[in-house]
């Protein structure tokens, strides 16, 4: 014990781990201080000792509902991103709260768990992702409980709780449904599309592009004579999310900053968004709605959805010009390593998801293989030769 400059006392000891461990508060009177010493002593005499801080926090477990420590968990983790939060808090409000808000942590068990299971997926569509996303959510948090001595064990023990069937196949538009597409959004709309589906940007990057985040770089003219359009960079250096009515700026996804070259045939595209809708001064921003303020995700998803459902593409989503843009990346002859730096993904298995193949690619590709082995054969008509001879042909009857 030891009397503080305040005139309080502490007290701390060594414990049976050979650690010191300190009264969680200072003690007006000597006597005090000593009576917890003593209580100290009898639990580990009586082989009953733990830390106090374990003990403390049990004690406090016993008055937290599952809820309210799958909230906190999702608030305080550290290793997620801002968007995972967005992510897990929803999550929390529709599959956990309505279930579990009311029961207590420290009643909560594995009997308890199975039910919950059967409970959401008899409401939110059986054996989905998200269903499983949620029992992942739940056991992450209640693990971390048990990491911190709150739980002796994790109740959350539902054998294929995380089986989830095949996902299917990612609805990609073509090329036609995506311009019958940005043909019908709003004006205010449209260049952001075809930025976000040509350079595979996510919503949260492309809707937080800002003036300050262009770079241009003016051509030489060419031997025709003619100056190429400038080449333009897009700094893909942060993301927003709208958290309760709160925009929050982080860094990409993963942390992965990255610049993206802005395909020639949207130069002037974005040339004519910068003088009619983008916002003006180095923080304007490039994609603003009609009240020149950050576009929601939810306003461009409902309005993106129901042109895509006319364009013959129900099932796409505004992710899915993610999947066009990685798709034509590779069909343009990207390596897998360039799909990455593009996207910003951190390993080939997640760019290898976007090489998808298009409704043509097959007959291109054995073109392109008649035209290897024609040409290694002296003699052989090439591929124009043949068109031409067919037209002569043609012309002659």
């Amino acid at each position: 014990m030891r009397k503080l400059p305040s005139g309080r006392h502490q007290a701390k000891y060594t414990g049976p781990d050979g650690q010191w461990h300190k009264a969680a508060h200072t003690f007006d009177a000597k006597e005090d201080a000593e009576g917890w010493l003593r209580d100290e002593r009898r639990l580990i005499s009586m082989d009953l000792w733990t830390p106090p801080t374990v003990r403390a926090a049990a004690a406090q477990a016993v008055s937290l509902t599952v809820n309210e420590v799958v909230d906190r968990w999702a608030m305080t983790a550290g290793h997620l991103a801002e968007s995972s939060r967005v992510l897990y808090q929803s999550i929390r409000r529709n599959r956990i709260e309505p279930y579990l808000s009311e029961v207590p942590l420290s009643e909560f068990t594995r009997g308890d768990a199975y039910r919950w299971i059967d409970d959401i997926r008899r409401d939110h569509g059986g054996r989905t992702k998200r269903n499983a996303d949620a029992y992942k959510l739940l056991h992450a948090a209640l693990q971390a409980e048990v990491d911190r001595g709150t739980l002796d064990v994790n109740p959350c023990q539902v054998k294929g709780a995380t089986q989830v069937p095949e996902p299917a196949e990612k609805a990609v538009p073509t090329l036609l449904q995506l311009h019958t597409i940005v043909a019908s959004l709003p004006e205010h709309m449209r260049a952001g599309t075809l930025v976000a589906a040509w350079c595979g940007l996510r919503p949260a990057e492309w809707q937080e592009l800002r003036r300050k985040d262009v770079e241009r770089h003016r051509q030489p003219v060419g031997v025709d004579g003619e100056r190429p359009a400038d080449r333009v960079v897009l700094h893909i250096d942060r993301q927003a999310h709208r958290v309760e009515r709160q925009w929050v700026v982080t860094p990409p996804k993963n942390g992965k900053t990255r610049t993206v070259i802005l395909p020639d045939h949207l130069v002037p595209v974005l040339d004519e968004q910068l003088t009619e809708r983008s916002q003006p001064g180095r923080e304007g921003l490039l994609f603003p709605n009609v009240d020149g303020n950050q576009l929601t995700r939810q306003k461009f998803y409902d309005a993106f959805k129901l042109r895509a459902a006319e364009a013959g593409c129900p099932k796409a989503s505004p992710h899915s010009l993610r999947h066009f843009g990685g798709t034509a990346y590779a069909q343009a002859g990207a390596t897998v390593r360039e799909t990455m730096a593009l996207m910003g993904h951190r390993t080939p298995e997640v760019s290898m998801m976007y090489q998808h193949v298009a409704a043509n690619r097959p007959e291109f590709l054995a073109g392109r293989l008649s035209e290897l082995a024609t040409a290694a054969v002296p003699g052989a008509p090439s591929e124009a030769e043949d068109r031409d001879n067919d037209d002569d042909g043609g012309q002659g009857q």
